[in-house]
C-alpha cells in the first residue's frame, strides 16, 4: 500500500514540477530581432502544450485521480476479504 501511494504521489509531483515547461505561454517562441535571419523549413511550429485548455487538464487530474482511487479500493477490499 505504502508503494503504490509513493508511485502515485510521484507521479503527481512530476506532472506538477513539468506542467510549467509543457504549458509554455504566449512568450513562445521569442520573437526574433529586426537583424535575425531565420530560415523556414516548411513546417510548423513544435508542439508547445500552449494551446491545452484549463479544462482538459482539470479532466486529465481528475482522471488521474479516479484512477487512484479505484487502485487504493481495490487493494483495501483484497486486505479485508
Amino acid at each position: 500500500m505504502k508503494r503504490a501511494i509513493g508511485v502515485i504521489a510521484s507521479a503527481f509531483v512530476a506532472v506538477l514540477v513539468m506542467a510549467g515547461t509543457a504549458l509554455a505561454g504566449s512568450s513562445y517562441p521569442p520573437t526574433p530581432e529586426p537583424t535575425t535571419i531565420v530560415k523556414s523549413s516548411g513546417g510548423g511550429t513544435a508542439f508547445t502544450g500552449g494551446n491545452i485548455s484549463t479544462a482538459v487538464i482539470v479532466v486529465g487530474v481528475l482522471a488521474l485521480l479516479g484512477v487512484a482511487a479505484l487502485f487504493v479500493a481495490r487493494r483495501r477490499s483484497a486486505t479485508e476479504a
